[in-house]
């Protein structure tokens, strides 16, 4: 079926230069893939609530996902639990929704009582993560599988770094060598590696100079190349040339991109 969408087709669409390659590799010819990564409403994540009293003494790291396996929730509890002992101020807040797959969610809180990390793991179950992501001095991802994951940009979006796992575009959203004039906006580990995990929640929470800039460093990558319009124009203009190129009308107005 893919071989006859990639023969068949006019344009393919690849979020990200790896899946591009992996389309190539599948027999799509290289001429007609386009790489339009997504993008998100930075607008909505600006001048958002910071630290509550509460958290003057912690140094709080966010997930926010679905309490799922593909996630490996249990894999970053675990990790968590030895950064804990080295760095007594983390604290881990899992802010997503635990109902698809309850039997998990189940052993992820058994988990984490286990380890005696009731107090210091919080499940906040679903939320609206403007109220929560000003709170979080980093965010952190350790799935077994991603595409090109919209947290990532909403975490650079508020200004705060990111550990993830090498999946996907984590990659290339925390390292892509191009957009290195930002610098890196965070910590690549291998996957379900506890102790590479771990080191990464410590180091991002001793070195508070390096957080900061790997933070802004992520700011500066959404601007670049992740805000909605970039899509939104994208999109726009492989509409309005299949028009052209059918002889079809095209009159709907351009997507302007905002200035920073």
């Amino acid at each position: 079926m893919s071989k006859l969408a990639y023969q068949e087709s006019s344009l393919v669409t690849s979020l990200f230069e790896q899946a591009r390659q992996l389309q190539i590799e599948l027999g799509c010819p290289p001429e007609k893939i386009a790489v339009t990564p997504n993008g998100i409403r930075v607008e909505n994540l600006q001048n958002i609530s910071g630290k509550l009293p509460e958290d003057e003494d912690k140094i709080n790291i966010g997930a926010v996902l679905r309490v799922t396996p593909i996630k490996d929730v249990k894999t970053m509890i675990q990790a968590f639990g030895f950064a804990k002992a080295k760095e007594p101020r983390l604290k881990l807040w899992i802010m997503g929704p635990w109902d698809e797959d309850e039997e998990y969610a189940k052993e992820c809180f058994d988990l984490a009582e286990a380890l005696d990390l009731s107090n210091d793991v919080e499940f906040t179950g679903r939320i609206n993560i403007k109220d929560y992501l000003g709170r979080m001095d980093m965010t952190i991802l350790t799935s077994i599988s991603e595409g090109q994951p919209l947290t990532i940009l909403e975490s650079y979006a508020a200004h705060k770094p990111v550990i993830a796992t090498d999946v996907g575009n984590c990659h290339g959203l925390v390292l892509w060598r191009k957009m290195m004039i930002f610098g890196p906006a965070g910590i690549i580990t291998h996957i379900m590696n506890v102790e590479e995990i771990a080191q990464a929640m410590v180091e991002m929470a001793q070195k508070k100079e390096m957080r900061l800039e790997m933070g802004e460093n992520g700011y500066r990558r959404v601007m670049a190349k992740y805000r909605v319009e970039y899509m939104q124009k994208t999109y726009w203009e492989i509409y309005r040339d299949f028009a052209h190129n059918m002889k079809v009308e095209w009159s709907e107005p351009p997507v302007m991109v905002p200035a920073e």
